[in-house]
């Protein structure tokens, strides 16, 4: 018989300490309020020092669990997407799966920046369809960027601007077998032409000596080749990677009831939804309230949507984020 997979639950953790873009501007000295202005982000959480990043997938992870009235038992697969792992090695999923009690299931992690978390859903999904063991796979998006922010002065800062943009915080989504079409396509590209934009430049490339400790380098910063995205960047590559998932899934643009981008900048999504003669009520806008948590974010909007109950049986869900490197990616589900 086909297999099918579908959304069953969801949760969420949010550290507690909460820094508003004032509090954050005093810090550093720096007009925030202004800079983030148009983007749209009000505030940003920061992990506390025992809040790594399996810490706070495990506390979603539990939440989605609760709320989707399962055991941790009852998990055959674990996903992580995250840019900002406990360590480079081993990998975090193991941690997760350890600490959350999840004995029965396999996992591992996903790293395309704020792209993953929609690509760890469609392979989520990909995994049910395909393998009559697997029947419940938890997608976990988490971030604990602030770590790697510099947040010291803003004249000597070697995160500049890219201080401001980012929240911690996790989002766990509960993936399971369905006995009618959920999740549909997936579509994933990714100009490698831009890898070298902004990121944490430590690695086997150049590995964290003393001197890069000295100039910073385990920071989130630009790379010194200044090679900058176009500043329209999302706003004319995610309506063409959203009308092309529509064609590989045989719906139009306007049988979409939901879509989810990235929650980083408010007005590239007002244009991302006008360009596609698309209502605003048909997206959802969280970094006001929950701040930009990069592999969690799209993942933290559905599970509000969730929550509200904005979606239903027969709607059309898309997930369009992209990441640095860079890469895009899109997620269409059927609501089931």
């Amino acid at each position: 018989m086909q297999r099918y997979a579908k959304v069953k639950g969801s949760g969420i953790y949010l550290p507690q300490k909460r820094i508003t873009n004032a509090e954050l501007g005093e810090q550093i000295g720096y007009d925030v309020e202004k800079y983030l202005g148009s983007k749209g982000i009000k505030v940003r959480f920061q992990a506390g020092p025992d809040e790594s990043t399996s810490a706070m997938s495990v506390r979603a992870a539990q939440n989605a669990l609760n709320k989707a009235n399962m055991k941790a038992e009852d998990l055959d697969f674990i996903i992580l997407a995250t840019d900002t792992p406990d360590y480079i090695t081993p990998p975090t999923s193991p941690i997760i799966q350890h600490n959350l009690g999840a004995k029965n299931c396999g996992v591992f992690d996903i790293n395309d920046a704020c792209a993953d978390e929609t690509i760890a859903l469609a392979l989520g999904s990909q995994f049910i369809m395909l393998d009559p063991e697997i029947n419940n796979v938890m997608v976990i998006g988490t971030y604990g960027m602030t770590r790697w922010l510099d947040w010291g002065p803003y004249e000597n800062s070697v995160s500049k601007v890219l201080a401001t943009l980012f929240s911690d915080g996790s989002a766990a989504i509960i993936l399971t077998k369905s006995d009618e079409p959920g999740y549909m396509v997936n579509k994933t590209v990714s100009e490698g032409e831009y890898w070298d934009t902004y990121g944490i430049y430590i690695g086997t490339a150049n590995p964290p000596t003393a001197k890069a400790l000295e100039h910073k380098k385990q920071y989130l910063g630009f790379h010194p080749n200044r090679h900058k995205v176009p500043s329209d960047y999302n706003v004319v590559r995610w309506p063409r990677m959203i009308r092309e998932t529509c064609r590989k899934g045989s719906i139009a643009v306007q049988d979409i009831n939901m879509v989810l981008m990235n929650q980083v900048e408010y007005d590239s999504i007002e244009l991302t939804m006008k360009e596609l003669g698309l209502p605003m009520s048909r997206t959802h806008w969280i970094a006001d309230r929950l701040g930009y948590a990069g592999s969690a974010s799209a993942l933290m909007a559905l599970h509000e949507v969730m929550e509200q109950n904005k979606l239903r049986k027969g709607d059309h869900l898309m997930l369009c984020t992209s990441g640095a490197g860079f890469v895009l990616a899109t997620t269409l589900f059927r609501w089931v």
